[in-house]
C-alpha cells in the first residue's frame, strides 16, 4: 500500500490541527496493494506487510452524510464571496462516533480542493483552518491558542514558567487575511462550558467579521450550543421563522429487514477494499446483522471492527473476515454486551 503525498513522511502523523498535519491530510491518496505481489496464504506475515499497514486506514468509504459534505463544501465555497449579510456557518450534529469529524475535514478537504483547482498554486495560501476547541483550566479560556497552533506561531513567553500565554489575535488576523483563509473548521465544539460560551463565539463571531471566513462547528449537540449562544446574545423576537444555523445531521446508520440497503452499500465498500486472499466478494454482507448488533451503525466502531479484524485475519492465515475474527476485536462491543476477555 501506498501513501501519496507531498511532504515527509513523518507529517502524516501529526495532527489535522497542524497546518503541515493538515496538508498532509489533503495531500493523502490511499492506494490499496495488489493482493497478487503480496505474500501468498501460509507466508510468515511480519509488521512490513503492507496490507498490514493499509488495513490500518483504509480508504474512507462514502456515506450519505460524506456525500453531502461534498455538496455543502461547494455552497459554501460560493457563499464565501463579501456579503452584506456576512459569511455564512455551518453546524455539524450527531452523536458520537458516528463520524462527525471525518465529514468536517471532508467539508475542509472539498472546499480546499475547489480553491487549488480554481486559483493559480501558492505556497502561502492557507484556505482552511482546523482546530480543536481547547480546553480552559481555571476558567480562563484563550481562543487564539488553537488557531496560533494551526498556524505555528509561538504564543507563550515561556512555556515552562507558567506565565499567562500572550494573544495573538492580531497576529492570526493578519495571516488569515494575508493568506486568503475562508474557511474555519471547529471540532468538539461540545467541550465548551456554558460559562465558556459567549467568551468563544464572541471570538468566533469576530473572526468571522474581521477576516470574513465562514465556520463549521462539530459535536454533539452542536446545533443547540450554536443557538443558544446566539439567543444568549440577542433573544428571538417572538414569531421568528429562523431555523438558526444550518445543520448536517451525521446519524447511526439504521438496519432492519425492511431498511437494510443503506447498511449494505456501506458494507459493499468496505467489502470491495479489503485485501485478503480468502475474501469473496459478498462476504462481508453474510455479516451485516451480526455487524451492526456490534456497531449499531456508528460508522467509527464498525471500521475500525473491519479492520482490525481483516488486519487478524492476515497474521493468522485466516485471509478472510468471519464472525469469530470479529468476536475476537474489543471494538465495537456496547455496554450490554458480555466484556471481552483478553
Amino acid at each position: 500500500m501506498t501513501f501519496h503525498h507531498t511532504g515527509p513522511d513523518s507529517d502524516l502523523f501529526l495532527p489535522a490541527t497542524t497546518r503541515r498535519g493538515w496538508q498532509a491530510q489533503m495531500d493523502r491518496v490511499v492506494v490499496p496493494p495488489d493482493l497478487a505481489a503480496c505474500p501468498p496464504p501460509g507466508s510468515a506475515h511480519g509488521s512490513d506487510d503492507p496490507r498490514i499497514r493499509y488495513h490500518a486506514t483504509m480508504r474512507t468509504v462514502q456515506t450519505p452524510a460524506l456525500k453531502k459534505a461534498v455538496a455543502v463544501a461547494r455552497r459554501l465555497r460560493l457563499a464565501s464571496s463579501p456579503r452584506s449579510e456576512g459569511p455564512l456557518h455551518l453546524a455539524i450534529d450527531g452523536p458520537g462516533e458516528t463520524g462527525m469529524t471525518t465529514v468536517l475535514r471532508q467539508i475542509g478537504r472539498v472546499f480546499e480542493g475547489i480553491l487549488r483547482d480554481q486559483l493559480p498554486p501558492d505556497p502561502k495560501r492557507i484556505p482552511v483552518v482546523h482546530i480543536n476547541t481547547p480546553l480552559a483550566p481555571s476558567s480562563k479560556l484563550d481562543m487564539s491558542i488553537p488557531f496560533a497552533e494551526f498556524l505555528g506561531h509561538k504564543h507563550t513567553k515561556d512555556p515552562e514558567s507558567g506565565q499567562r500565554s500572550v494573544d495573538m489575535t492580531g497576529p492570526i488576523c493578519h495571516v488569515m487575511k494575508t493568506c486568503g483563509t475562508r474557511l474555519v473548521l471547529v471540532d468538539g465544539i461540545d467541550r465548551l462550558d456554558n460559562s465558556e460560551l459567549k467568551t468563544a463565539f464572541d471570538y468566533f463571531g469576530y473572526l468571522a467579521a474581521e477576516c470574513n471566513v465562514s465556520f463549521v462547528y462539530c459535536g454533539p449537540g452542536s446545533r443547540e450550543i450554536v443557538n443558544e449562544s446566539r439567543r444568549g446574545k440577542r433573544p428571538s423576537p417572538p414569531g421568528n421563522g429562523s431555523g438558526g444555523i444550518p445543520t448536517l445531521a451525521v446519524l447511526p446508520i439504521s438496519y432492519s429487514a425492511d431498511d437494510h440497503d443503506l447498511f449494505h452499500e456501506v458494507l459493499k465498500s468496505f467489502d470491495q477494499d479489503l485485501r485478503l486472499h480468502q475474501q469473496a466478494p459478498g462476504d462481508l454482507l453474510k455479516l451485516a446483522t451480526h455487524l451492526h448488533r456490534r456497531t449499531g451503525g456508528y460508522m467509527k466502531p464498525l471500521s475500525y471492527l473491519i479492520c482490525q479484524a481483516a488486519q487478524e485475519a492476515i497474521e493468522t492465515g485466516t485471509e478472510k473476515v468471519t464472525e469469530e475474527l470479529l468476536d475476537d476485536q474489543l471494538v465495537g462491543v456496547f455496554d450490554e454486551d458480555p466484556i471481552l476477555q483478553i
